[in-house]
């Protein structure tokens, strides 16, 4: 079972996760969240759907991945100005 999956079941959260075991996805908030487990080394890839929380963000913990992607989507959908639309 990859790290990443692992971080999952440890926080008791349930996604779709990929045969690999590599990618994530997760419903959070206002809109899905996605992480990637790099090829490469242990560094864990993060972003949103929403257009306002998209930039993806690095991180070398799974469970610190998983938690920032769904904290960016529970914020997700405000203006520029801290609105809701």
């Amino acid at each position: 079972m990859s790290a990443l999956v692992e971080a999952l079941q440890r926080l008791g959260l349930q996604g779709e996760v990929s045969r690999s075991g590599r990618w994530i996805k997760l419903q959070g908030e206002r809109s899905q969240v996605y992480v990637v487990a790099a090829v490469w080394g242990t560094r864990y890839f993060s972003w949103c759907a929403d257009p306002n929380e998209r930039v993806v963000e690095v991180y070398s913990d799974p469970t610190e991945a998983i938690e920032a992607g769904l904290k960016r989507a529970a914020r997700g959908t405000q203006s520029k100005d801290g609105s809701n639309p």
